[in-house]
């Protein structure tokens, strides 16, 4: 089905057409490209406000690289949220480790449970993925504080926070390592691929040695470790900067629409209120309706008119993959906002009357009038 409001598209414009066309004018197309470096070092400064940036082809591929890189392994342990997209724990187990789950914190709060995973930890973990789940900043303090006193590594999953702050420090800052995702949807995009920052320079190094082929100047066929051959391509490298340049302008535009849902479906839809001191990105305007009866009524309106809407991601307990891995597990929280969670349209095209539009709908739908 086209649909006349997708969920989301990109922002592609004709700088980004002319910065690829001058790679492949070029010719260094290859991960080898001067672009791959100069879009990890431009990611750096502008996104996650880190040292350095890594580019991949993936998110998940990210996530895997990152754990990779600390270590982590057969017999380990690492704890992630059941509320997150399925690629958070497919690199779990990628990687070869055992996925611990943990609930959402309350009704108010997507985010994972801090107490829980507190109570989950033992002589086998030894990594923490906190998810900023739909750009909503994980309190990144108090997981810190946990992960010190335990000796964790911390693994944030950026893929849906670029541009999220916490507490005045980039969201993505905090943790040993961070991965971001660049997939079409995201604020900035290289049509497919992801991003890996960190502050250590070991681990940059030892993760440009293992995305690839651990190449190296003086033996370049002489391999000392496992390389995954997961880079970006020059090409998507060139999209990306052009991209960087524009972020800051794609990021607001992404928290006016927010705003503008906000001001339309205040009382009659229920909105998450970010933690103190931060500033989530609004990745998608995401909206809790009081049963789940709501939402699919509202689900059918807005698809009968060609307009895009996504519901939240189904925990990890309930995935046909993972099912009975999990079986005897109870998570009630994420079961609550997957049951009654919906995402919105957003992207940088989507005008205010549009969403109003979508607004007045949902409010007919609802059988719900303003004051």
């Amino acid at each position: 089905m086209k649909f006349k409001i997708p969920l989301s598209q990109p922002n592609l414009n004709r700088d980004d057409f002319l910065q690829i066309k001058k790679c492949f004018d070029s010719s260094w197309i290859s991960s080898k490209s001067p672009w791959v470096d100069k879009f990890e070092k431009e990611f750096a400064c502008q996104v996650s406000q880190t040292k350095y940036a890594i580019a991949v082809n993936s998110g998940t591929s990210a996530l895997f690289l990152a754990l990779k890189s600390l270590g982590i392994g057969q017999g380990d342990e690492v704890i992630l949220p059941t509320l997150t997209m399925i690629a958070t724990v497919n690199a779990v187990v990628w990687a070869g480790a055992k996925p611990i789950l943990v609930d959402s914190n309350n009704h108010k709060d997507w985010n994972m449970n801090l107490t829980q995973l507190k109570q989950k930890i033992n002589k086998n973990t030894k990594a923490i993925i906190p998810v900023h789940l739909y750009g909503y900043p994980v309190d990144m303090h108090r997981l810190m504080a946990i992960a010190k006193e335990h000796k964790l590594f911390v693994v944030e999953d950026t893929a849906e926070a670029m541009g999220s702050v916490y507490h005045h420090k980039a969201v993505g800052s905090w943790g040993d390592l961070s991965c971001y995702s660049l997939y079409s949807n995201k604020i900035i995009t290289t049509g497919n691929g992801g991003i890996i920052a960190t502050n250590s320079k070991r681990l940059y190094l030892l993760l440009k040695q293992i995305s690839f082929f651990d190449f190296h100047q003086e033996s370049h066929f002489l391999h000392h470790q496992m390389g995954y051959n997961l880079v970006l391509s020059g090409l998507q490298s060139a999209l990306g900067c052009s991209q960087v340049g524009r972020f800051k302008s794609l990021l607001e535009h992404r928290q006016t629409v927010y705003s503008w849902y906000r001001q339309n479906l205040y009382g009659h839809v229920d909105f998450i209120c970010p933690l103190a001191k931060t500033i989530p990105n609004y990745w998608f305007p995401a909206i809790i309706f009081r049963s789940a009866q709501d939402k699919y009524k509202v689900i059918k309106a807005l698809n009968n008119v060609a307009i895009e809407t996504r519901e939240f991601f189904l925990p990890i307990h309930l995935q046909p993959l993972y099912k009975s891995v999990f079986k005897n597990e109870k998570y009630p929280i994420a079961d609550y906002f997957y049951n009654h969670g919906l995402l919105l349209p957003s992207y940088f095209e989507l005008k205010q009357n549009q969403i109003k539009h979508i607004c007045e709908i949902i409010k007919t739908t609802l059988k719900l009038k303003d004051d």
